[in-house]
């Protein structure tokens, strides 16, 4: 899977850009939480500033971005770059399985389960034409994975995915993870196949991460009531409705 690698350039960026964005997540965590009575809504919008710090790195490396919808109610950047034709996106990887990654894994209470193809697969057929590692079967099938019982069914949203099919060459996938000190441990780069919905390994960042450790000042924005423990929907994949007269 080596020539699906970024440029070291390019992912060095996309790792500080993750870390930087995180910080900043935090300044603006310990902001709020001083001059408001309640502001545990604001744990929900870590991923608003990270995409958005890798969107301003990223112009630097031949990268453009564009927002679109993964539900109802949130929105999400895709960063393209133009020459190469590559999409990429980032994900929480608490809430990513490599095995399944078209479904998302949700801890807790707030499970259904259903046979549903989400945006994630949809954008994975981008890749229909790359060549994979062969790999034995595996009990990928078997793994037990969640999503929300919300889907789109708008054609709007459809005519955009098979759009995405004929102008990429290449759909991407990194995920960044914290450790059990809220800090980013872990940011891995990944190739999605639609036809057996495996995310393969590409490239694991981590031993770029570097400016990950917070202070004790840092950590008290999570030194909250339990509240902060409700699951961000906005984490989750929301689906395209299978079409039951066909069994797709």
């Amino acid at each position: 899977m080596d020539q699906y690698r970024f440029s070291p350039q390019q992912s060095q960026m996309i790792v500080d850009a993750i870390v930087e964005g995180y910080r900043e997540y935090i300044e603006h965590r310990k902001d709020r939480k001083a001059v408001m009575k309640i502001s545990s809504a604001f744990a929900w919008t870590k991923g608003n500033f990270i995409e958005s710090r890798i969107a301003e790195e990223a112009a630097n490396h031949g990268f453009t971005y564009k927002k679109s919808k993964a539900g109802l109610t949130w929105d999400y950047l895709q960063f393209v770059h133009q020459g190469s034709k590559i999409l990429f996106l980032v994900k929480n990887a608490n809430y990513f399985n490599e095995n399944a990654f078209s479904l998302a894994t949700i801890p807790g209470e707030h499970k259904t389960s259903g046979k549903k193809r989400t945006y994630l697969h949809e954008l994975s057929k981008i890749n229909d034409s790359l060549e994979f590692p062969v790999v034995p079967p595996s009990k990928n099938g078997k793994e037990r994975v969640e999503q929300l019982s919300l889907f789109l069914a708008e054609e709007k949203v459809k005519e955009e995915l098979e759009s995405f099919k004929s102008s990429y060459q290449e759909f991407h996938i990194l995920t960044y993870k914290l450790d059990e000190a809220y800090q980013v441990a872990e940011i891995v780069h990944y190739l999605p196949n639609s036809k057996n919905n495996i995310a393969y390994l590409v490239e694991d960042l981590s031993d770029l991460i570097s400016g990950a450790d917070l202070t004790a000042e840092d950590l008290e924005v999570f030194a909250v009531d339990s509240d902060e423990e409700i699951v961000d929907p906005a984490a989750f994949d929301i689906g395209i409705l299978e079409d039951e007269k066909t069994g797709e």
